[in-house]
């Protein structure tokens, strides 16, 4: 009964949130919209390795990489600019105290609905990189896709659950924090270069990050590899690892936001505005 009731305020806020992002234009232009960015990372990757001779072994799972990564900055911050948007710009989140239970399927609801905006824009990458480029993976593990979708998708979200713990502390301008966090993991994380090309001191930045052993699931799950780094952990082995970082955000997303909405209560921040 309660996973059922659950299900439908993330359900809600999903609606909610997907009728604020899409209900200022048509369809087809709002499309046009979700895919500006993505494209425009993916222009910035083609004509690198294009200048650079295309490189064997180099264009297609950057591809792919930066085809998943459009998850990362919409996910996590998915969460916090629910927080900031609704308080700052729709002076709403304060209501959302007045409904039974907790805020936190409201947060989910908002991040899966920016999930489903980096989907489209991650299948548009994923079909112009085969049928355009001619960046066919070898192989198609569906199965080991989906494993890797859900515990990515998951250990962001809770992620950025935290992160909306600290944006009840911050200015409207706080998105910036999920735009900065989202820089740190595309640089560490293997996302448009293998991690061979770091310093050995910084790789143990980079084995840190869920990210890096996400985008390594999924570059596997379509037979890719990106540099020898990784190449020598066994598929199951980083599917145990992102589990546990799915496990360990899990907790740090639920304490984090705990704490954060225990202080912002008791210093009245659920319903305060800032004007810089």
């Amino acid at each position: 009964m309660a996973i059922a009731l659950t299900a439908r305020k993330v359900a809600t806020a999903f609606s909610l949130s997907w009728k604020k992002e899409a209900n200022w234009t048509t369809l087809p232009v709002y499309v046009l919209y979700a895919l500006a960015r993505p494209v425009a990372g993916a222009l910035v990757i083609w004509v690198m390795a294009a200048a650079a001779g295309r490189p064997a072994g180099y264009l297609e799972p950057a591809w792919y990489s930066l085809a998943a990564f459009q998850f990362v900055p919409a996910v996590l911050g998915g969460t916090s600019w629910a927080v900031l948007e609704d308080r700052e710009r729709y002076q709403m989140f304060k209501y959302v105290y007045l409904a039974p239970g907790s805020a936190v399927p409201y947060l989910a609801g908002h991040a899966l609905a920016r999930a489903v905006q980096a989907l489209i824009g991650a299948t548009a990458l994923s079909i112009a990189g085969a049928f355009l480029l001619g960046l066919r993976p070898a192989a198609f593990d569906p199965l080991l896709l989906a494993a890797a979708l859900a515990l990515g998708v998951t250990t962001l979200l809770f992620l950025g659950l935290a992160l909306a713990g600290v944006s009840l502390h911050v200015a409207r301008h706080g998105h910036f924090m999920t735009e900065s966090i989202g820089g740190v993991f595309f640089l560490f994380s293997a996302a448009v270069f293998p991690v061979d090309t770091l310093p050995s001191w910084m790789r143990f930045v980079s084995y840190a990050s869920p990210v890096t052993w996400w985008l390594e699931l999924v570059r596997r799950s379509l037979g890719l590899r990106f540099g020898k780094v990784l190449e020598a952990v066994p598929t199951p082995a980083i599917l145990g690892i992102l589990a546990a970082f799915c496990a360990a955000s899990v907790a740090a997303g639920l304490l984090g936001w705990a704490a954060g909405e225990r202080k912002a209560k008791w210093k009245g921040l659920l319903d305060a505005t800032t004007a810089y």
